[in-house]
């Protein structure tokens, strides 16, 4: 079972600008607020954060519907 989201799933969640920074859509932009924005430096924070196993776990606790059309199945407790 596919466990984290990989960049495919992430051009779904959000968009891309002209740096190729990579940034959240509106409604799950939450998730990143403690996350250093993307930048020159750093153009992949937020999209390395998302592709974590602690966001898909955000994902089915506080967006199931977003969660369900990335993942075939609800993730056993551990």
């Amino acid at each position: 079972m596919k466990e984290t989201l990989n960049w495919q799933d992430l051009r779904a969640l959000g968009r891309t600008d002209n740096g190729g920074r990579w940034h959240p859509r509106p409604d799950i932009a939450e998730y990143f607020n403690a996350i250093r924005s993307p930048s020159r430096a750093w153009p992949h924070s937020y999209a390395k954060a998302a592709m974590t196993n602690k966001f898909a776990n955000w994902l089915f606790a506080n967006r199931l519907a977003v969660a369900l059309l990335f993942f075939k199945e609800v993730p056993d407790e551990p």
